[in-house]
């Protein structure tokens, strides 16, 4: 059995490269993961041809051919409806803008091409037809200890580009590998760069952050690198909650939900900032005993701003923002564990947005999250009331009742017949469905329209 099993179709790409009498081999993330025994989701192949031999070389396979990064040296190839990155051995040159090479120089040597790659995980090849890995940074040692560690020096690693200080953020909270101590100390040095890496791209690796499985040790340990990429969260750092409701600070409150919410893009967002307007909202009490009380009225409008500011600058999607910050505004709403005030409140969703159910359970979990990390004897209650709560949703939507105007059981045909027209018909459909849903009114035609027989005739 081979060491790394690669694709069919990329094997082809190889043996066509090598048969043109040029090098190629699977690089970086594929033959890392693969070492871990896990399934690469991408590619790709680092090759001595140049992107005009590659071409020549693939002539016979007939797959598309996309000229993603010419000027540095990558075609993609399009094979059995896969994408794979062919890339020129190359050495890259000084990087002005902290985040891409000004030039690059082409290179015969696989070894070269590997020594400019960011961390020793990353910087191994595999030789397909000698079954071997190519590993001259013992990244293969590195992988099974859990390090991550640059190639070289670490200044000028994140020196060169910006980027590589969020990348190892990632790789430390999606694979749970530990930080080498001068490569987790540059990262540190250095995070003022990231002000040169584009908004765009700092969102890209921050949605696989906070998604990862230890994002709690990295926010803790990298809490100041996250501040210079998003500075709204910073606040919180330290910030005491003196109150009976709450047994840690603000920020670490805050580690606790990131963490107990699932690894949604958009729920992880909403937890990072469901607090985050606490220090602007803070006030205290003093008690006769002398106690001192913390409070943070209003909190949830502040943070919701916090996030729609953040989340518009790194030009995240419409749903995302909207959701996030939804759910950071009204994380602290209360919604009693009856029938009633669940309808009503999915009701109030479904007028809000599209899917009004899916936009409740995500409030729940994050109820559920915010509470786990409060007080102990908080923690029981609201948990036994919000599981309460979600069950009653369920039913709810199980059941079909009635939560929007389409649910009822007349129209506005119905109500024009009884001589209504104009924004009459509207506001009596509406007076209508706020009845069936206090359950003050049957959702039933003949007891509606006496309804509105006896009150609007």
């Amino acid at each position: 059995m081979s060491l790394i099993s690669v694709p069919e179709a990329l094997g082809r790409i190889i043996s066509a490269i090598n048969d043109a009498g040029y090098e190629a081999y699977p690089v970086g993330g594929c033959v890392r993961d693969s070492l871990m025994g896990k399934i690469p989701k991408d590619w790709d192949a680092a090759v001595s041809a140049k992107p005009e031999q590659v071409k020549r070389a693939l002539d016979r396979l007939n797959c598309r051919i996309i000229d993603t990064g010419i000027k540095h040296g990558t075609v993609t190839v399009i094979a059995d409806g896969a994408p794979y990155e062919i890339t020129t051995f190359r050495t890259d040159g000084s990087y002005s803008d902290n985040r891409r090479p000004d030039s690059v120089e082409f290179v015969s040597d696989i070894r070269d091409d590997i020594s400019r790659r960011d961390f020793t995980i990353n910087a191994i090849a595999y030789d397909r037809a000698a079954d071997r890995i190519i590993d001259p940074f013992d990244g293969s040692r590195d992988i099974e200890a859990g390090i991550i560690r640059c190639v070289g020096e670490p200044d000028k690693r994140f020196i060169e580009d910006s980027l590589r200080i969020l990348r190892g953020l990632r790789f430390a909270s999606v694979l749970g590998f530990d930080i080498e101590e001068s490569t987790s100390a540059s990262m540190k040095k250095h995070a003022d760069l990231l002000k040169n890496v584009s908004y765009e791209r700092i969102y890209a690796e921050l949605k696989m952050i906070i998604c990862g499985e230890h994002i709690g040790p990295v926010l803790r340990e990298y809490r100041d690198i996250f501040a210079c990429a998003v500075p709204e969260i910073k606040p919180m750092f330290d910030f005491p909650q003196r109150n009976p409701y709450h047994c840690y600070d603000v920020w670490e409150h805050t580690i606790h939900v990131v963490e107990n919410v699932p690894p949604e893009p958009v729920l992880r967002f909403a937890a990072m900032f469901h607090d985050s307007g606490k220090p602007g909202t803070h006030s205290s009490e003093i008690l006769q005993d002398g106690k001192v009380i913390d409070h943070f009225y209003n909190h949830g409008a502040l943070s919701a701003e916090l996030a729609d500011s953040a989340l518009s600058r790194f030009k995240a999607d419409n749903l995302t923002k909207d959701t996030a910050v939804y759910l950071a505004a009204h994380h602290g709403d209360m919604t009693a564990p009856t029938k009633k005030s669940v309808r009503r409140k999915l009701a109030k969703l479904d007028a809000e947005f599209k899917d009004g159910k899916a936009i409740f359970d995500m409030l729940i979990k994050i109820k559920l999250a915010d509470v786990s990390a409060q007080a102990e004897h908080v923690r029981q209650k609201r948990k036994k009331e919000l599981d309460e709560t979600a069950r009653l949703a369920d039913e709810i939507i199980a059941e079909k009742e009635c939560l929007t105007l389409k649910d009822l059981s007349v129209n506005g045909r119905d109500v024009m017949s009884l001589g209504f027209s104009g924004p009459d018909i509207g506001r009596i459909l509406n007076d209508v469905l706020d009845k069936v849903i206090s359950e003050k009114l049957n959702n039933d035609r003949e007891a509606i329209i006496e309804y509105i027989n006896k009150n609007y005739l």
